[in-house]
């Protein structure tokens, strides 16, 4: 998949981060910015805050969502779920049990992640 593509698939699941995507990549290139800066930058925040929160229906949400990407055969895909999201949630608490909302799919991606 194209970082446009992955942008895309990632306002279109929550349109609630447009704003945040604009301020970031205003001064890039838009929707062709990279996917890494896009989702470590705009995404990631946004799932810390509905973890901290404790906001169940936006962390399923959100889960869903990470199971789409990993059913999506494309490397560059992987390794946004592997190194952005995944090793960027072990780092931000390594003792929350992320297996509790992921998927099959991204379940097996995520223990990869942490084979590396």
């Amino acid at each position: 998949m194209t970082c446009k593509e992955l942008n895309t698939k990632m306002l279109t699941a929550f349109p609630e981060l447009q704003k945040a995507f604009q301020e970031e990549t205003s001064w890039q290139e838009g929707l062709e910015t990279g996917s890494t800066v896009v989702y470590e930058d705009v995404f990631m925040p946004y799932v810390k805050k509905a973890i901290e929160k404790k906001e169940e229906k936006t962390i399923t949400r959100i889960f869903d969502f990470i199971e789409e990407l990993a059913g999506i055969n494309d490397d560059y895909t992987k390794q946004l779920l592997m190194i952005c999201i995944f090793d960027n949630l072990v780092f931000f608490d390594d003792e929350i049990d992320y297996s509790k909302w992921l998927k099959p799919k991204s379940k097996e991606l995520f223990e990869q992640s942490q084979m590396n």
